[in-house]
């Protein structure tokens, strides 16, 4: 037997070892963000926590040689940052032990994790953040934000583990593309006069528009979630909601990569064409996104297959 029957054969058990094969659902496609609730404001235990000064991760860098391997110059974060982070720390904050976070609570739980953040970033302890602690900030946010090390490895052309100054250049460019493409889309949907910039009540159209879609998400996750049927998430539920829309990220955008045929499952098809990029070493069998195309990657695979057939 040639070892790509033996891969073959290795992707199918494993991926039906689990059994229950589950289609997408356009209904969770989107779902990105951690379940929330728009319920009374007395009782928060969701995306209420996340107001806009407590940081997260940063989508890009400011220019110094940048590390691959997610090590920052200087300052590093000792938990997960952004939601998962919040997510993970609810409990301790939950003072009368009562499951919800009350807006008192939720108070407390932010100022804790901003003076938290600003004693990692305040480098000199002077109680202020100097240009150069906001930029190693935002480069060690970025450096160990998964989206950091995607693109990171994706620019390091001489594989040595850090981005030289022209890597960082053309992953700097790449950035901005992104970003003037995301911005042309922006216009072409809400720039109604069509003069190429948007007005203030064309922005204004773009935020109702978007927070009307937020709330849809925040109610379907309490629709989905909320176990006891109180209205309301607590924080055990809102951790199962986050857990659940984690995973359903995960693999839809393993499914966006290696779902050739686009039926929204894996199948025959897709496993010959995954396993044909394999024994070629070509890139885009690099499951695990570090740089190399090998076994570690076909186990990777493998996992996602099982996955995928039981989205959650």
């Amino acid at each position: 037997m040639n070892t790509k029957v033996i891969a073959f054969a290795t992707i199918a058990v494993g991926a039906t070892a689990l059994g229950g094969m589950y289609l997408l659902s356009s209904g969770n496609n989107d779902s990105d963000a951690p379940a929330a609730t728009p319920a009374q404001p007395e009782k928060l235990a969701s995306a209420s926590y996340f107001d806009s000064s407590l940081p997260t991760e940063t989508p890009e860098p400011q220019r110094d040689e940048i590390n691959t391997q997610g090590r920052s110059a200087g300052v590093t974060q000792n938990a997960q940052s952004g939601w998962g982070g919040i997510m993970d720390r609810m409990t301790e904050f939950d003072a009368d032990g009562d499951g919800i976070l009350s807006e008192e609570e939720r108070r407390e739980m932010m100022r804790t994790m901003r003076e938290e953040w600003m004693a990692r970033m305040d480098l000199d302890g002077d109680g202020e953040l100097s240009r150069e602690e906001r930029m190693a900030a935002r480069q060690s946010m970025f450096e160990q934000s998964q989206r950091g090390q995607e693109l990171m490895r994706q620019f390091d052309a001489d594989g040595d583990g850090v981005l030289n100054e022209e890597e960082q250049a053309a992953m700097e460019a790449y950035q901005q593309q992104q970003l003037e493409e995301q911005r042309a889309q922006q216009l072409a949907r809400y720039d109604l006069d069509g003069d190429g910039q948007l007005s203030r009540d064309e922005r204004q159209a773009q935020r109702e528009e978007q927070r009307g879609q937020w709330g849809n998400r925040l109610q379907d996750a309490t629709n989905e979630f909320d176990r006891d049927g109180d209205g309301q998430l607590s924080i055990e539920e809102s951790q199962e909601a986050f857990a659940v829309f984690q995973e359903r990220r995960e693999i839809d955008r393993f499914l966006s990569d290696f779902d050739y045929d686009g039926n929204g499952s894996m199948g025959a098809a897709d496993y010959n064409a995954f396993l044909s990029d394999y024994e070629r070493g070509s890139t885009d069998a690099d499951v695990n996104g570090d740089g190399e195309v090998n076994s570690q990657d076909l186990t990777a695979y493998t996992d996602m297959v099982t996955r995928s057939r039981n989205r959650p």
